[in-house]
This record gives C-alpha cells, sequence and structure tokens, in this order.
C-alpha cells in the first residue's frame, strides 16, 4: 500500500476541490436531452456529430471496421449512423466525450482506463439487453444508466488517483470487489458520482442510479431502476466475481423485482454474450491493444 487512508477531515477538504469539476460538455448535453426526447432523432444526432471532429472520426472509423460488416466504405456520417444505429452511436459519442473529460493519459493508467470502460459498456449493453427481455424503461435510457452508473470511479481516478490504484491493487490482490475495499479508505465512488450527477443537472432518475446502485435499499425514489441498475452491475462484475450471483443481497433484488430464477439465469447468458462485442468495441475506439 502506498497510499494512505484519508481521515474525515481530509476527505472533505479533498472533496471540496471538486467543484472544479469540468461543466457538462454542450456536445453531451445535447446528446442528453435527445435521449429523453423518445422521437426520431438521426437528423440531430448527425449534426452533433458533424459538430465535434473527435466524434466524426470515431463513428466513421467504428462504421468502417470488419467487425460491422459493411462492404464499401462509409464516407458520410449519415451512412456511418445507419450502419451502427443510432443507440450504438450514442454511445460512442458519450464514451468519447466523457473520456475527454477525465482520461488524461497521465493520470488514468491505460489498464484503469480499459477496465472502467469496458465495464461502463459491458452495463450499458446488459441493460439494454435486459430491457429486451423485461422492459422497464426505455432502450435510451438503459443505456444511458449503463454508461453512467459508475462516473464516480472516472472522478475518483482523476482527483484521488492514488488512493484509486490502492483500492483496485488489495481488491486483485484479494479477490474481492473494490466497493467493498474504499470505505477503508474514507471514499465512496456512489457518493462522488451523486455530486457529478448534481453538478451536471443530470435528470434525478440517473443521480440516484450513481448514488445507490451498490444500495439499493437506501435508494427513496427510482427504486425499480435503481434495484435493476443494482442486478446489472453484478452480473457485468460477474466474470471477476462470480459469488455475487448468489449473495443474498443480489437474490432480495431479484425477489423485489419478481425476476424468477429463470429469468436470473437468462440475464446471466446475455451477460456472458455481451463480453466479446464489448471488448471489441474497446480496440475499434483506438483505446485497446494494437
Amino acid at each position: 500500500m502506498t497510499a494512505i487512508p484519508l481521515e474525515d477531515r481530509e476527505v472533505r477538504y479533498r472533496l471540496s476541490k471538486l467543484r472544479d469539476l469540468p461543466p457538462l460538455p454542450t456536445s453531451l448535453k445535447r446528446l442528453l436531452e435527445i435521449i429523453h426526447t423518445e422521437v426520431e432523432v438521426v437528423g440531430e444526432l448527425e449534426s452533433i456529430v458533424s459538430y465535434d471532429p473527435s466524434l466524426s472520426a470515431k463513428v466513421l472509423s467504428t462504421a468502417n471496421s470488419a467487425f460491422y460488416g459493411y462492404r464499401k466504405q462509409v464516407k458520410t456520417l449519415a451512412k456511418a449512423i445507419e450502419v451502427l444505429g443510432t443507440a450504438q452511436v450514442k454511445s460512442i459519442c458519450i464514451y468519447t466525450l466523457l473520456m475527454g473529460i477525465f482520461s488524461n493519459g497521465a493520470t488514468i493508467s491505460e489498464a484503469h482506463r480499459q477496465m472502467l470502460w469496458n465495464h461502463a459498456f459491458a452495463c450499458s449493453r446488459i441493460a439494454v439487453e435486459v430491457n429486451r427481455i423485461r422492459s422497464w424503461i426505455n432502450l435510451d435510457e438503459a443505456a444511458l444508466m449503463g454508461l453512467l452508473h459508475d462516473l464516480g470511479w472516472i472522478v475518483m481516478a482523476a482527483y484521488l488517483g492514488e488512493q484509486f490504484t490502492d483500492i483496485f491493487e488489495i481488491a486483485k490482490k484479494k479477490n474481492i470487489a473494490p466497493w467493498k475495499v474504499e470505505t477503508g479508505y474514507g471514499l465512496d465512488h456512489c457518493k462522488l458520482g451523486r455530486y457529478l450527477a448534481f453538478r451536471w443537472a443530470l435528470p434525478e432518475e440517473i443521480e440516484a442510479v450513481m448514488e445507490f446502485h451498490h444500495t439499493p435499499e437506501r435508494s427513496t425514489s427510482f427504486s425499480p431502476e435503481v434495484g435493476m441498475m443494482y442486478l446489472i452491475n453484478v452480473l457485468s462484475h460477474s466474470r471477476d466475481y462470480p459469488e455475487l450471483l448468489e449473495e443474498e443481497a443480489t437474490l432480495v433484488q431479484c425477489r423485489k423485482l419478481r425476476i424468477s430464477e429463470e429469468e436470473w439465469e437468462e440475464y446471466q447468458e446475455v451477460a456472458q454474450r455481451i463480453w466479446p462485442e464489448v471488448e471489441q468495441l474497446w480496440k475499434l475506439l483506438g483505446q485497446g491493444p494494437k
């Protein structure tokens, strides 16, 4: 261990520095707005992407990859959106914008960026596929909750880097989930996520999910969304921590949401299927191994 656990006074001092968190970028704000409109948004989406060169490059390069199987070169954003689908384009854009805000290479290591963003994409994809089985929210909002629910870890990595690194190293060494380690450092990525959600004026249901996705019993509003994201988070982490699938807290949430044993097994199969896609997308976005 290289970093010293922080005392309450030091935690409060460090958190006071988070007033310097960046504002919500205009492009990301527009993306979040259209996600909540439930109308045809292809034209608006193309406009957002075309306004930002980094988004345009990511979307076009991803659409032109062999992974998506389009035989001709994709030369326009309109065609790229058609090839990828609006849901995937939105996820790519949100990823790119958030990475630009927080993922300074000198602050967050490549390995940690890959870990955090693979988890975010996995949760997003699992949320969408679970929603096809059980419609608990609209597809775009399900994808968004998956992408954003763990932003508190990103904030910690960027602003409390030594403690973040130690937490994940200890979790790996002991083979336990990192959120079960962080309390020993006086930190809570869920509270950091709530702070960012408040700073960015994100919708209340997303703020609730960001704050309570590990402690759904403490949420006083949006209980179905928070409970489902708790389970989606468990599914995403189940490759590393399979014991989470059968923990009593997990089974309690299944019972609260009236999820049968058979349905829970179906969700687990979904989680296993999406990981190759998630890992391939990381490579396509230019962040994975060459």
